[in-house]
């Protein structure tokens, strides 16, 4: 995944959370650490084969 598509999907994820939060900050929450772990073991993963 190139620079570009990297920073979409941050900023989509960011506005799911952000939008999220209007209906309940726990779910919000839930939400921002499930996309943080997911972009962590894609970036720990993707380091390993590369």
């Amino acid at each position: 995944m190139n620079e570009k598509t990297e920073g979409t999907l941050s900023v989509l994820a960011a506005l799911l959370v952000l939008f999220s939060a209007m209906l309940d900050p726990r779910i919000s929450a839930g939400l921002a650490i499930v996309f943080l772990v997911a972009l962590a073991i894609y970036k720990f993963t993707r380091r390993q084969t590369v």
